[in-house]
C-alpha cells in the first residue's frame, strides 16, 4: 500500500502546474456540485448559495471586504459543467502550447495574474463606476484569457489544427475567441464575467510584452555604452598618435583601432 502511495506521490510532483491547475478547477468543481446536491436532497437548497458565496467575489466593496480571499478562490471554482469543460479545454490546448516559451513558474505566475486582472476590472466596474446592487464572479476564464492572450503574442504564427478547418495560425484563433466573448459579453447576462475576461486580456498581454520592451531597453543602453566607450577609446589612440606617430602604437592599440573603424564604418 505504501509504495501505491509513494508513485502516486511522485507521479503528481512530476506533473507541470498547468496539469494542478486543471485538477484542482476540476477537484473543487465535483465538490461544489456533491456538496450542493446533499444540501438539496436535505431540503435546504438555501445552504447552496451560502456556500458559494464563500468561494464567489461579490461586487459590493464592503462585502468583499470581509471575504477578501475570494479574489483568489473565485478563480478555482466553477459551478456549470460547461463553464468548466470549456475553461479546462482551453486552458490545456493553449496552455500546452505556451509552457513551451515559459518556466513553469511563469504559466503558474500568469494564471494567477490574470485572475487577479479579472477580478480588480470586475470590482472596479460595479462597485465604483457602475454600481449595482449585487452580483458575483466564479470561474477561472480570466486567468484562461490571460494565458490565451500571452500564447498568441508569443508565439502568432504558431498552427493549431482545428476540426474541420484545418490549420490556422493561433493568433487568429485567439482573436476569434476574443471578438466571439465581446460580441456575447455585450447583450448577455454574465456582463460581469466578460470584464473580468478583458482584465485577463491585460494582464496576458503586459505580461508578455514588458519584458520584451525591458530587454529591448537593455540592449540599447549595452549598444550606447558601447558607443561610449568605443568614443574614448578612438579619442586616446588618435591622441597618441598625433603625439607620436602611428609607429608609437601597440598592438593591442592597433587591433582596438582597427575593431572600433570597422564597426563605424
Amino acid at each position: 500500500m505504501g509504495t501505491i502511495i509513494e508513485r502516486i506521490y511522485r507521479s503528481l510532483r512530476s506533473q507541470s502546474p498547468l496539469i494542478w491547475i486543471i485538477a484542482v478547477n476540476t477537484g473543487i468543481f465535483f465538490l461544489l456540485r456533491i456538496a450542493a446536491a446533499v444540501m438539496n436532497l436535505s431540503s435546504h437548497p438555501e445552504l447552496q448559495e451560502t456556500m458559494l458565496g464563500y468561494v464567489e467575489m461579490p461586487s459590493s466593496i464592503e462585502d468583499f471586504a470581509h471575504r477578501p480571499w475570494t479574489a483568489v478562490t473565485y478563480m478555482f471554482c466553477q459551478f456549470d459543467a460547461l463553464h468548466i469543460i470549456m475553461n479546462m479545454l482551453i486552458l490545456y490546448w493553449i496552455g500546452t502550447l505556451f509552457a513551451f516559451t515559459a518556466s513553469n513558474r511563469r504559466v503558474l505566475q500568469l494564471y494567477i495574474a490574470g485572475g487577479l486582472g479579472g477580478a480588480a476590472v470586475f470590482l472596479i466596474w460595479f462597485a465604483i463606476i457602475s454600481p449595482v446592487s449585487a452580483t458575483y464572479l466564479i470561474g477561472s476564464s480570466a486567468s484562461v484569457f490571460a494565458i490565451m492572450t500571452a500564447a498568441a503574442i508569443k508565439m502568432p504564427r504558431t498552427r493549431v489544427r482545428l476540426m474541420l478547418i484545418g490549420d490556422v495560425q493561433l493568433r487568429w484563433v485567439v482573436l476569434t475567441i476574443l471578438a466571439l466573448d465581446l460580441i456575447i459579453g455585450t447583450g448577455g447576462d454574465n456582463f460581469g464575467g466578460h470584464l473580468a475576461h478583458l482584465g485577463g486580456v491585460a494582464v496576458g498581454a503586459a505580461f508578455t510584452l514588458l519584458p520584451s520592451v525591458r530587454s529591448r531597453n537593455k540592449k540599447i543602453a549595452s549598444s550606447l555604452d558601447s558607443s561610449s566607450d568605443d568614443t574614448a577609446t578612438l579619442d586616446i589612440i588618435l591622441d597618441k598618435i598625433r603625439s607620436s606617430g602611428y609607429a608609437s602604437l601597440t598592438a593591442d592599440e592597433r587591433r582596438r583601432l582597427f575593431e572600433i573603424s570597422s564597426r563605424i564604418k
